[in-house]
């Protein structure tokens, strides 16, 4: 968290005994805020904004397997764009969802835009990283696995979903070609789309999982929310 956001909702008191008010601001950085003096790719903090290591901040396979949910899980399969990712993870720390991000990424998971998406450790803590797709299948054999794709014909509205279910959305467009052995391979249980006008061309990959992640949840009586 920035000065500039700590000062958003108005001016600080100065405290008369103190001749440097930003002293006052660096005791507040003690208690949960980022310490002034950390560079701007730090990525994720402690609850006295001391960095931790992202990987220290996720769940493990098993741990995510095991974590009673009330939504299904996401997952992104070779994300590329980090803001994405960023968002995408906020997104399931709202909801209560665990995102599983499947290698290879394109981009370091300390890279500055990823950061700001406003995440912290909290936030990190509902992610899992996976080295290959064959690893999240067998983390999780007992989940179904449903593909959002725009070749599918079945709306994402006509399934009736579970928590221990996995949203499985790929790669955004580019250069790479979309893993088609992925989203329409024997693990997948069903392939769903979002209605879009024909004229235009996709949906922001964040902005498709949210409205499904967020249909799921309706489903589900939004267990857990508020």
């Amino acid at each position: 968290m920035t000065n500039e956001a700590m000062h958003a909702d108005g001016p600080q008191t100065p405290d008369p005994q103190s001749p440097n008010p930003e002293s006052q601001v660096e005791k507040m950085f003690e208690y949960g805020y980022r310490k002034s003096n950390y560079g701007p790719d730090e990525l994720v903090t402690d609850a006295h904004g001391n960095p931790i290591s992202v990987v220290d901040a996720m769940m493990s396979a098993k741990e995510a397997a095991a974590t009673p949910t009330s939504t299904p899980h996401l997952c992104y399969y070779s994300p590329r764009i980090p803001g994405n990712t960023g968002s995408a993870i906020r997104l399931c720390a709202v909801t209560g969802t665990i995102l599983h991000l499947v290698e290879p990424l394109g981009f370091n998971l300390r890279d500055t835009k990823l950061r700001r998406a406003g995440l912290d450790y909290h936030d990190m803590a509902h992610v899992v990283l996976h080295p290959d797709f064959d690893d999240l299948v067998a983390s999780m054999p007992d989940s179904r696995i449903i593909a959002f794709t725009a070749h599918a014909t079945k709306l994402y509205t006509d399934v009736e979903y579970k928590p221990t279910d996995i949203l499985l959305f790929g790669p955004e467009p580019g250069n790479i070609p979309d893993p088609t052995d992925i989203m329409f391979g024997p693990h997948v249980a069903e392939q769903v789309r979002l209605p879009m006008r024909p004229s235009l061309r996709s949906l922001n990959l964040t902005n498709c999982a949210s409205i499904a992640i967020y249909e799921a949840w309706r489903q589900l009586g939004f267990d857990g929310g508020r």
